[in-house]
């Protein structure tokens, strides 16, 4: 589970990095009308580049949720009994074919994304031009890629995190009820942990479900009958959820994971060049436990 969260952590920090960029230059420096400054081949490029990656890193993420509930439900169902290191080499090709995978499926996007200025003579201002999910005029191949993205990027993901969060919920009700048939100690402690490690899971999958769901329906609505009048309205709403989930996974991820933390704290001791309390009493306890 850890090494999905990491995955998942990577793909949301490069979401929010690449939409803190975009949130600077195109909202806060320039007016939403402003033209001159704020759409030069440079930055044109880089809007090309955010669209792309956002799409890619929102895909993965769900299918990463996805993964992380059918791990937890098989880890529950089978009462956690295999063999130590498989969880984690299966969930490292997990992670990895989760990213290839997903950039493999967004490979149209990237190659009918393209910049152009608005005019031949103009060299001051550009446009992208991609696939319009909203446009009418799509090609055959756009069309079959709209509904690529739909059905793989949303409608599937969503169906079968919203399933499997079912059955967390039916197994773990089962297995607290086996467990509580059991005496010792050891046995409630072990209860109690999983318990706590699921209902956090569950909660970061109830997130997904509400960040992610809306956005399919109006998506799926918008496509079938040519009117996407509701998505340019929620639009920026659906974004915000998006935005506002991904914020929060970060905060889910640390109170769920004691490894999470762990981590963390190493990886930002490493970085800010911290000393690690937990390190040096680590090593003040073997000194003393080793000395005669």
């Amino acid at each position: 589970i850890n090494i999905i969260l990491t995955g998942i952590a990577v793909s949301d920090m490069l979401t929010m990095l690449s939409y803190l960029v975009y949130a600077i230059h195109f909202r806060i420096v320039y007016g939403i009308n402003d033209e001159h400054g704020k759409y030069t081949y440079g930055w044109s490029m880089f809007l090309a580049f955010h669209i792309c990656l956002t799409l890619t890193t929102y895909t993965i993420s769900i299918w990463l949720g996805v993964c992380m509930s059918v791990v937890r439900y098989m880890y529950i169902s089978t009462l956690g009994n295999r063999p130590p290191g498989t969880d984690d080499r299966r969930s490292c090709i997990l992670v990895v074919v989760v990213f290839l995978l997903s950039i493999i499926a967004y490979t149209p996007q990237y190659a009918f994304m393209s910049v152009h200025p608005v005019s031949p003579n103009s060299t001051e201002v550009y446009r992208i031009k991609s696939i319009d999910i909203r446009s009418k005029d799509r090609s055959p191949l756009e069309t079959a890629f709209v509904w690529i993205f739909i059905v793989v990027g949303k409608w599937i993901p969503s169906i079968l995190i919203i399933v499997f969060g079912i059955l967390l919920v039916c197994t773990l009700h089962k297995s607290k009820k086996r467990t509580e048939k059991l005496k010792g100690a050891q046995t409630k402690a072990r209860l109690k942990q999983h318990t706590r490690t699921t209902v956090m899971l569950l909660v970061i999958i109830l997130m997904y479900i509400i960040s992610e769901l809306p956005q399919t329906v109006v998506l799926v609505e918008g496509v079938a009958s040519d009117d996407f009048l509701n998505y340019i309205l929620l639009g920026d709403t659906i974004d915000m959820v998006c935005l506002i989930n991904n914020s929060v996974n970060i905060i889910l991820y640390c109170a769920m994971s004691k490894q999470f933390r762990d981590m963390l704290w190493a990886s930002l001791c490493c970085i800010f060049h911290i000393s690690d309390p937990k390190k040096y009493r680590s090593v003040q306890t073997t000194i003393t436990n080793a000395s005669p």
